[in-house]
């Protein structure tokens, strides 16, 4: 027992985890900020909310508009974000490789809590049209700079994990996402009951504000460079990660076209986007969608504050199932009982089949007597999905150790395009809200994608460092703008 409490100390006491725990804690906040409207917008949309004040989408484009074009500008204000996210993938991981996961992921996230602290202020406009294009443009521009964040914090984990720990780290920090959604749609549903859903982004957006002073005060880069590391840690992590900080000079130079051109022609990547890709169609499904559903499908789903638990409970299991499969991946891959890739397709298509699995068997479910059985399946199968963060993400981060921004922000920004897509989707199929017929052709189109990618990562996944990781161009090619201002500052330094 005191022995178990010492190894606890200890763990807390070092840097890598206290700077995993920075990470898990700016994707969680990150992730409240990207799906509080999702839950806000059930509330916002009900004419018989106890605090308003009452979002009538019905004027949205004039008299006489139909139900179904009140479900497109709700549709169209949830895509607003993925078209912002899309565009600032690739930018975001080279960023994070000239000048620090620090300066771009806490700046960028500090820009995201101000536009939500913004967005309740756009019921003020009497316009209908005006008050949706507004909300559009804030979300939009929070995707903008949400876009940036997974890429950045890849050179991060290149830097900081050693490589035998490389599963507990990226299993632990990057759950700070679903933990995210775990904590807010409780929170928001408690919010909801008590007090206007505006506050729903004011309490988000200023828990925001309080990890970003904690990110500038503790967070530093590079282990070499930290004041707070001990020898002893720090010779750890130099010895046994695969990050060359002899390259890193070289890269400065580097031109983003040509290295995003080179990445995009090599096959290993494309099946890391369609991993992406498919998996975030999944996610997007529930994440987007899943408030949605369970308001009209699932009889206990009719109270805002239940929607919240229930809507958070599969993110609850993914986060703990997540934790499992990283432990055991590092076990067997560190024992030399299993090859990483082997373990990584293994994980790859425990996370992809058994939710698909889950969304076509909750479908059936969805009866008075059977519905706390869907709540079941869907937060049971969903939670193996966590198994993914040690299949086809870790195999992300082994293509290119030095160039992992970059090329996360290749795969992330391509998969991504599934969070602008699943809205638009759903508006198309689910027709309906309360059809679970309607429902159903949904998941099974997720699972149906779910299914292909576990084939192709089993079929083609890669174990190598790629070519374009340690690509010499040409100095006669152009340098990019980043590169060259980062060159600047590193030659007037």
């Amino acid at each position: 027992m005191v022995q178990s409490l010492l190894n606890i100390i200890k763990g807390i006491t070092n840097r890598r985890v206290q700077i995993a725990v920075l990470v898990f804690v700016g994707l969680m906040v990150n992730y409240m900020l990207r799906i509080n409207i999702n839950i806000a917008l059930v509330e916002m949309t009900n004419p018989n909310n106890s605090f308003g004040p009452y979002v009538n989408w019905t004027d949205y484009g004039g008299e006489g508009v139909s139900e179904i074009n009140a479900n497109d500008a709700e549709g169209f204000v949830k895509s607003a974000f993925f078209i912002g996210y899309v565009i600032t993938q690739v930018p975001g991981g080279r960023m994070a490789e000239l000048f620090g996961t620090k300066k771009v992921f806490g700046f960028c996230m500090f820009c995201c809590g101000l536009l939500g602290l913004l967005t309740p202020l756009t019921v003020n406009f009497k316009s209908t049209s005006l008050m949706i294009w507004s909300l559009f443009l804030i979300r939009m521009f929070q995707g903008l700079f949400q876009g940036v964040c997974f890429p950045a914090l890849n050179p991060l984990v290149a830097k900081w994990s050693p490589d035998g720990e490389k599963g507990k780290f990226m299993s632990f920090s990057y759950l700070g996402g679903t933990f995210g959604a775990v904590v807010t749609y409780p929170l928001c549903g408690i919010i909801l009951a008590h007090l206007s859903w505006s506050w729903v982004f004011y309490i988000t957006s200023g828990l925001t504000m309080l990890w970003f002073v904690c990110w500038q005060c503790f967070m530093y880069d590079d282990p070499e460079y930290d004041p707070l590391i001990s020898t002893a840690e720090k010779e750890l992590i130099l010895r046994t990660r695969k990050f060359d900080c002899q390259q890193v000079s070289e890269d400065l130079t580097v031109p983003l076209v040509p290295l995003v051109w080179d990445i995009i022609k090599t096959p290993a990547v494309w099946v890391c986007m369609l991993g992406d890709f498919c998996n975030g169609f999944g996610l997007y499904v529930l994440l987007t969608e899943g408030p949605d559903f369970i308001a009209n499908i699932l009889p206990v789903g009719k109270s805002i504050s239940a929607n919240g638990w229930i809507a958070m409970l599969p993110y609850l299991s993914r986060s703990i199932m997540a934790q499992v499969f990283g432990t055991i991946s590092d076990f067997f891959i560190g024992g030399g009982y299993c090859e990483r890739l082997t373990m990584q397709k293994i994980c790859a298509s425990i996370g992809f089949m058994i939710p698909a699995i889950g969304m076509v068997t909750m479908s059936y479910l969805t009866s008075d007597k059977l519905q706390f059985v869907c709540i079941g399946v869907l937060s049971i199968s969903f939670g193996f999905n966590g198994a993914i963060l040690s299949g086809h993400i870790q195999n992300i981060l082994g293509l290119a150790p030095n160039r992992s921004g970059t090329l996360y922000g290749v795969t992330n920004g391509f998969g991504n395009l599934s969070g602008y897509i699943v809205p638009l989707l759903k508006t198309w199929v689910v027709q309906d809200t309360t059809s679970i017929a309607e429902w159903r052709d949904l998941f099974l189109i997720a699972a149906a994608l779910y299914i292909f990618i576990t084939v192709v990562f089993c079929l083609f996944a890669s174990r190598d460092v790629q070519k374009f990781n340690n690509q010499k161009y040409d100095s006669a090619v152009p340098v990019d703008f980043l590169s060259l201002l980062r060159l600047m500052r590193c030659q007037n330094s």
